[in-house]
């Protein structure tokens, strides 16, 4: 996980995230990580379109966003 977000917040990546919320509702979010500590991270969440502030202990997973490259035989 701590490779994930250091990615994110070194190469200013997005990545996906699994968050539980404090009522036990799960999100998924795009994030951009602006701010790393030991109890929170701080990240522009893409789809609020803001900077948001997450407890790491409620981060269920995090993974890499996949991007997709335009074939060298897509059709215009």
């Amino acid at each position: 996980m701590n490779y994930l977000l250091n990615q994110s917040l070194h190469q200013q990546i997005p990545i996906e995230m699994i968050y539980m919320k404090k009522n036990g509702e799960c999100t998924k979010r795009k994030i951009i990580v602006h701010r790393d500590t030991e109890h929170f991270i701080q990240a522009y969440c893409l789809s609020k379109k803001t900077i948001r502030t997450f407890r790491r202990d409620c981060i269920l997973a995090l993974a890499p966003i996949k991007l997709i490259k335009p074939s060298a035989h897509a059709v215009s």
